[in-house]
């Protein structure tokens, strides 16, 4: 795969320089291009039969490049960060805008990328086995006049223009990029997780619900947000703690908890309470004072009180039926 900057080419390096590495995931397969223009990181995640590239740019300057390789081009392409202006062999300009995604083909890999003055554009692009693009052929017609195009040798779109994600590919992305990938077992999550996002773009395609309301960045901190609340449900938080130790303001983070998760922010913390002290009663021997401590609760008839208005029945009686 060779990169053309000014009529010189560059070639991808395993060296990955101090700047990239805090985008690198665990478990990727790295690759870096440094110049004068820009600093590109393209990782391959891995996943059985389709391959998932995750690719960071780093702009010094408004720039453009062209990549060429024999091999076909057939990838769902996803801006997450900052519009991705594309001009490829047969196709021509194609603008995917932050949040959007589609469906491309090339029979060679051949095409320009163009970057303004903005500092860092993120992409995914999955290359997906033509074998599963066709399992799902007879459920999308979209899909089937675009593999046919493919079969033929022509250039491509699913869509004539990008198509907006919704909280549901969004969430998707998050956990894909957030799988412990050393991990085998979690190898085959994610070629899982891989497989289902496919799913949701064409039905997206098909359907066009609603789009998020919430860019890359905006999605990661309510996720981290709610990973806060589950890994300390002990502690009682105010939404302005959270929002600060997660860089969003709380306007934006109550309404995006709300749309990504479906509970605001305490009634989220209230349900993960509950099923923790579900669990512990069940199967412990902790006294229910213990229990109401450990979920967070600084009185027994508060935790008794809560409990009784999450299932119907008190926490004894719970217990004595589990």
């Amino acid at each position: 795969m060779v990169f053309s900057f000014n009529q010189h080419d560059y070639r991808l390096s395993r060296d990955i320089p101090a700047e990239l590495t805090r985008y690198q995931l665990p478990g990727s397969e790295a690759s870096a291009l440094v110049n004068d223009y820009l600093k590109l990181l393209i990782q391959e995640l891995p996943a059985e039969s389709s391959k998932a590239f995750y690719s960071v740019y780093l702009v010094d300057k408004k720039s453009n490049f062209r990549l060429k390789d024999d091999a076909p081009f057939l990838r769902a392409y996803l801006a997450l960060q900052n519009d991705r202006h594309l001009d490829l062999s047969g196709l021509g300009k194609l603008v995917i805008k932050e949040g959007q995604f589609n469906l491309i083909f090339t029979p060679s890999t051949d095409f320009a990328s163009y970057h303004d003055n903005v500092p860092e554009y993120i992409t995914l692009d999955i290359e997906y086995d033509m074998a599963l693009l066709e399992e799902w052929e007879p459920y999308f017609p979209q899909l089937a006049h675009f593999l046919e195009r493919v079969r033929s040798g022509q250039p491509a779109t699913l869509l004539p223009r990008g198509q907006w994600v919704t909280k549901e590919i969004q969430d998707l992305l998050y956990r894909m990029l957030h799988i412990p990938l050393e991990d085998p077992a979690q190898r085959k999550h994610f070629t899982l997780l891989v497989n289902t996002l496919l799913f949701h773009l064409l039905y997206q395609a098909v359907q066009q619900q609603p789009a998020s309301n919430y860019n890359y960045y905006e999605v990661d901190s309510i996720q981290a947000a709610r990973d806060m609340i589950r890994k300390n449900i002990r502690y009682h938080f105010v939404i302005r703690e959270i929002a600060q130790k997660v860089g969003m303001n709380e306007f934006k983070l109550k309404n995006g908890f709300r749309e990504l998760f479906g509970n605001g922010v305490y009634e989220y913390l209230r349900s993960e309470r509950m099923q923790v002290a579900r669990s512990l009663l069940a199967d412990s021997g902790r006294s229910i004072k213990e229990i109401a401590s450990m979920t967070g609760y600084r009185s027994v008839n508060s935790f008794i009180k809560a409990f009784k208005k999450m299932y119907g029945v008190t926490p004894g009686d719970f217990r004595k039926r589990a």
